[in-house]
């Protein structure tokens, strides 16, 4: 029986299958909500899922002197990163894969993909392919670092590296939002720039770069491109939700995962606002104002936090 109940909370709750659901049903609240955001009615709820079977039905095609194997290799792997990611994060469901360090294992796992993403461009021959995957490269070094920065706050605070422990500081203390507004929006910024959302959409403008380094990708490899993408913004989200929310929801009780989807889903509000709202930056203007601007604002934030 223990064996059957593992499996479930492994594929089913809150597992591969819950997460999956809830990836796609925010993926559709993003469309829906940016295209209200500009006047449009914005997709039917079905339609992340029509947009999957559509691209897992068609033909894989690759252009000439394309390496097949690490084109079937890239986006496997940047979706295995992800997953493993999720299980650090549960749904306000007591998990037993927390220890102390794990917040660098979830850090880890959810900046590989942008370098799988990055080398996707580059085993490609195509020019929009390499462009793109050089412009994800030279971005990644800002928005990485200010993410790393902006999140070792709520460390510095709990005392823990781990994130039932970040988690537990915040049940006693309360949360980490308010305490720490400036540091929660410079972790929302470096978290955009991981999903290459607008305004940090740089590798993939589709005005200059027709998709960036998946434009030779098609079929099921672009498809599981898309998944992986859809996948990194949940539990992206959902780890913001355990570093700042920790506070507003209880482990393991029914109201605490209610709140916890509550908050997902207003932080999703939050992305889907600011991709309408504001213009892509050029790859210059990232890089200047995360280097000159966001990271000082980060180092300053987090010395604060040391002598408070």
């Amino acid at each position: 029986m223990n064996i059957l109940h593992m499996l479930f909370e492994i594929l089913i709750f809150p597992g591969f299958a819950f997460v999956l659901f809830t990836a796609l049903f925010f993926h559709w609240l993003d469309r829906k909500l940016i295209a209200r955001f500009q006047g449009r009615i914005g997709p039917p709820w079905y339609q992340p899922v029509a947009d999957l079977i559509k691209l897992f039905s068609k033909e894989d095609i690759l252009p000439v002197g394309t390496n097949e194997v690490f084109a079937t290799l890239l986006p496997l792997v940047s979706f295995a990163f992800v997953m493993t990611a999720s299980f650090y994060l549960p749904f306000a469901v007591p998990t037993t894969q927390s220890f102390e360090g794990d917040i660098i294992v979830v850090i880890f796992l959810l900046s590989m993909p942008s370098l799988l993403y990055f080398l996707a461009g580059w085993i490609t021959s195509g020019v929009y392919s390499i462009l793109g995957g050089n412009r994800s490269l030279l971005q990644y070094f800002s928005y990485e670092v200010l993410f790393l920065l902006a999140i070792s706050g709520t460390v510095i605070t709990s005392g823990s590296w781990s994130l039932a422990g970040i988690r537990s500081a915040q049940l006693t203390s309360g949360s980490y939002f308010l305490p720490q507004l400036l540091g929660f929006f410079l972790t929302v910024s470096g978290l955009i720039g991981k999903l290459k959302r607008d305004p940090y959409d740089i590798p993939k403008a589709k005005s200059e770069m027709v998709a960036g380094p998946l434009t030779e990708f098609s079929g099921k490899k672009l498809g599981l491109w898309q998944l992986t993408n859809q996948l990194q913004t949940v539990v992206g989200l959902s780890f913001l939700v355990h570093t700042y929310f920790g506070g507003y929801w209880q482990m393991g009780t029914v109201g605490g995962f209610f709140t916890f989807y509550l908050l997902l889903i207003l932080l999703q509000c939050l992305l889907s606002a600011i991709s309408a709202i504001y213009a892509r930056f050029r790859i210059d203007q990232l890089i200047r104002l995360n280097w000159y601007a966001l990271i000082p604002l980060a180092l300053i934030h987090n010395l604060f936090l040391v002598l408070k």
